[in-house]
């Protein structure tokens, strides 16, 4: 095994699991494949062709946008990809923490030094589908945020 003088730590990625992207890709796909079948009946913007057609195209967008959002660990930021690429230092993070939302979603919130909570988009669980895997994700935030927050990090007062 050899090393590089002055290389650059691994970065980890986590992304949106296939759950959350998929299911909106082959629903995309159904409605593509029913507009070609619906392909005689062509008669102006208001047909159904153009609506299936349509609804199909931005639901496959949005799958696929889905698939890139998630955070990118690296030794000095954490970069939230959700609608805006966002990089958090870590030394500005005080906390990692989980959230339960609607619907029994669970997902991973990065608390800041001004108290603002960062919502990540991934890893999140849903109706008991990737419990194992949003357990490690979550648990390796946290653990690249303890290793690599700067020695000068103190917990910020508590606000009144």
């Amino acid at each position: 095994m050899t090393f590089e003088h002055n290389a650059r730590p691994a970065e980890t990625t986590i992304r949106t699991r296939p759950f959350g992207w998929l299911p909106m890709l082959v629903a995309a796909a159904a409605l593509l494949a029913d507009a070609a079948l619906l392909a005689p009946d062509r008669s102006g913007p208001m047909s159904p062709h153009f609506f299936f057609v349509s609804l199909g195209c931005l639901m496959a967008i949005e799958a696929l946008w889905l698939r890139t959002r998630g955070i990118d660990l690296t030794p000095e930021f954490a970069v939230v990809r959700g609608f805006r690429r966002r990089s958090i230092p870590w030394s500005d993070v005080q906390a990692v923490l989980y959230r339960r939302r609607k619907f029994n979603t669970w997902d991973v919130q990065l608390i800041l030094a001004s108290g603002k909570p960062v919502a990540l988009r991934a890893p999140t669980k849903w109706l008991g589908f990737g419990v194992a895997r949003y357990d490690r994700d979550f648990h390796r935030i946290g653990q690249w945020w303890l290793a690599h927050r700067v020695d000068s990090w103190t917990p910020a007062p508590p606000q009144a």
